[in-house]
Order: C-alpha cells, then sequence, then structure tokens
C-alpha cells in the first residue's frame, strides 16, 4: 500500500533525493519501493564482498514491482476500454434503429405527397380535390415532424461495477481501483498543471464537455447502479470511460521514467 505522504522521508533520506526526482520517489511510492530503493542505494555504496550480488538481487526485486504495476495498469485499462465499447455499440445499434424509423418516415411522407398530387389531379370536383389536398399533406407533415424527433427507444443497463464512480465522487479510497494506481490518479504531482488531481481534472472534463448541467437523474443513471439508457446516454457513457481510459494509460509512462531513473 502506497504511504499517504513520503515528505518525512525525503527530508530524512536526502540520498533519494539525490538521486531520483520527486515525481520519480512518488511513483516508487505507489507501488511500495522505496523501501528497496534505500536498500538499493546503501548496497551500491557498500564495499562488502557480496554487495554487488545483493545489489542485482534488489534491482530484480524493483523491476518485479514495476512489471507487476504496469499490468495492474493494463488490466483497469483493459475493463475501461471494454466497458466503453460495450456503451458504443449499445449507442451504435439505438442510432441505426432511430435512422431506420427516420428512413421509413421519410419515405412514407414522400409517398403520401406523390399519391396526394396524383388523387388531386384526377378529381375533377374541386372542393374534393382541395380537402384530398389538405388531408395528404397534413399526413404527410406529420410523417415528416415525426421523422424529426428522435426515439424514445431505451435498453436497460446494470453496472454493479461503475468504473465513473469513484472518479465522479472524488473519494479518498476506492474498492474497485489498485491502491496503486488510485494513488496515482489522487496525486497532483501527475497531473499535468501540478495543481489538482488527475481525478479533479477528469471530473472538470467530463462537467464541461461530456455533462453539460445535467440533471440529478441523469447523474445517478451514470454513477450509480445504472437504469434506462438512451443512444445519447450510451455515447456520454462511452465519452467519459475513453477519456478515463486514456488518463489510466498514460501512468505507464510515469512507470517508464522510474524504470529509467532506475537504469542509470
Amino acid at each position: 500500500m502506497p504511504q499517504a505522504t513520503i515528505d518525512a522521508i525525503l527530508k530524512a533520506d536526502t540520498a533519494l533525493t539525490r538521486r531520483y526526482s520527486q515525481h520519480d520517489l512518488l511513483m516508487a511510492n505507489a507501488i511500495g519501493v522505496i523501501p528497496l530503493l534505500r536498500e538499493l542505494i546503501v548496497l551500491e555504496t557498500s564495499s562488502k564482498a557480496d554487495a554487488r550480488l545483493e545489489s542485482v538481487i534488489k534491482h530484480q526485486q524493483i523491476l518485479n514491482r514495476l512489471l507487476v504495476a504496469s499490468t495492474q495498469v493494463s488490466s483497469v485499462a483493459a475493463e475501461l476500454d471494454c466497458e466503453g465499447e460495450r456503451a458504443d455499440r449499445l449507442a451504435t445499434y439505438l442510432d441505426q434503429y432511430d435512422t431506420q424509423r427516420i428512413r421509413r418516415l421519410t419515405l412514407l411522407s414522400i409517398i403520401v405527397g406523390a399519391a396526394t398530387t396524383v388523387v388531386t389531379t384526377l378529381i375533377q370536383s374541386d372542393n374534393t380535390s382541395k380537402v384530398v389536398g389538405i388531408s395528404g399533406g397534413v399526413i404527410g407533415a406529420g410523417f415528416g415532424g415525426f421523422a424529426a424527433f428522435s426515439t424514445s427507444r431505451i435498453i436497460h443497463l446494470s453496472h454493479q461495477r461503475n468504473l465513473l464512480t469513484d472518479v465522479w465522487e472524488q473519494n479518498q479510497q476506492s474498492k474497485i481501483y489498485p491502491p496503486f494506481v488510485w494513488y496515482v490518479l489522487n496525486e497532483k504531482t501527475f497531473s499535468n498543471s501540478n495543481q489538482y488531481s488527475v481525478i479533479h481534472n477528469i471530473r472538470q472534463r467530463w462537467e464541461n464537455f461530456v455533462l453539460n448541467d445535467s440533471s440529478p437523474q441523469e447523474q445517478a443513471l451514470y454513477f450509480g447502479q445504472g437504469g434506462d439508457y438512451k443512444a445519447d446516454d450510451f455515447h456520454a457513457r462511452a465519452n467519459m470511460l475513453n477519456q478515463l481510459q486514456s488518463s489510466v494509460r498514460s501512468i505507464n509512462q510515469d512507470l517508464h521514467s522510474l524504470a529509467l531513473a532506475l537504469a542509470r
């Protein structure tokens, strides 16, 4: 488990700060290898006969932790990708249903309009012709009007394991994400601005560019146990999952930075 803060450790052990950047040390704390790094530094300056062998062993232990951490990142990213893909497929299904509905209504509107034109041409009575023309126009306009509105077709989706909830609620601990991943997402140093955590920035993007003043009911749908989704709801969910996946995958770059520092 990562420690909540490493300030005391860094002040007490300047050898770490001379060798590694704060960014790399925070990542080391995230994967729990700071004790190993301290031992490695001691071994590298030791004159003991077996110090070289012990140093190689410590080095390998740290690399193993890095590998496990990278695997966890890939696992979380794969789950986010799977959920996002599912939301995309369901949205596409509803979009296609709506497209077919619009096509049928538009075709009916054209047929009614054409039939009305033919009938009014054949009818000799002026009054009857007007009635038929008006009726046909109203019916055709009705079909066209219905085509202008999206369908209310829905799909019920339940998500007991909602990958969006902890990010939206800004929880300090997560029951879904591995502690190492959640630590990184909550640490300001790993964000571009270094002012707010990664999950804070993600939520801000959701609020500004995806949710757009969504209602409490919509928020309960996205971040709760699920419910009845329309096509636009699925698109919004897929968008949020994809943004989150991108942020999780970027953790591998931070792991790579620590690996490079270790190799120096």
